[in-house]
């Protein structure tokens, strides 16, 4: 029975031992290691260097990954067109930038979609002439305090945005004011003869990057 006691006391000294020398493990794991460099003269001097590494989870011991890319689109940009052929759209449409770098959007290009074909911006009398259903759309855009960029010819791809200009960048998530720009746009659209709900007739593929210094 004696000899049960002395066992057990010596195996929860063990486990308690096991137990220490793991935390002490676990607490070397997550501290930050730095490395010491010898003065050894009087007034003398010494370079410590201040290295950086990009991981993925912000520690040291993270695999190496970039500052990550997250940038929030609009999901669909509605144009509604009345029976007098005035169209209204959303004052709402906007990019964000939820990334912690700076962003700009670099293309943005606009192509015809379900048999409809793109045609120049501009006045609704332009399209005064063209047949019922003859599916044919001008579209104008503007980002934040940019230009405005339209639709200029027929072909069915046009680019609006050919590379970054004003309007276009987005700082990082921590400066709410200039993370986000607002996206501006007006339509055209030939008529039609029967009613349409949510129909897809065009697709504007923007390409976001980050703002880099070089």
């Amino acid at each position: 029975m004696k000899q049960r006691r002395i066992l057990l006391m010596k195996n929860n000294k063990l486990t308690k031992v096991i137990s220490i020398i793991l935390a002490v493990c676990a607490i070397a794991a997550m501290a930050v290691p730095s490395f010491a460099a010898d003065i050894t003269t009087n007034g003398g001097n010494g370079t410590t260097p201040v290295n950086l590494y990009s991981t993925d989870d912000g520690t040291l011991n993270g695999d190496p990954a970039p500052t990550a890319l997250s940038v929030t689109i609009p999901t669909a940009l509605p144009v509604a067109v009345g029976t007098d052929g005035e169209t209204t759209t959303a004052d709402n449409a906007k990019i964000t930038n939820n990334s912690f770098g700076a962003v700009r959007v670099k293309t943005a290009t606009i192509s015809g979609a379900n048999s409809w074909t793109l045609v120049p911006f501009g006045n609704k009398s332009t399209l005064a002439s063209e047949k019922v259903d003859s599916n044919k759309i001008g579209f104008a855009m503007k980002l934040g305090n940019g230009a405005q960029v339209k639709t200029a010819n027929t072909n069915n791809s046009q680019a609006l945005i050919s590379a970054p200009v004003t309007g276009c960048y987005m700082s990082g998530v921590g400066d709410t004011t200039k993370n986000s720009v607002a996206v501006a746009y007006d339509a055209i659209v030939t008529p039609v003869s029967t009613a349409v709900t949510n129909k897809t007739v065009a697709n504007i593929v923007f390409v976001v990057e980050f703002d880099t210094a070089a």
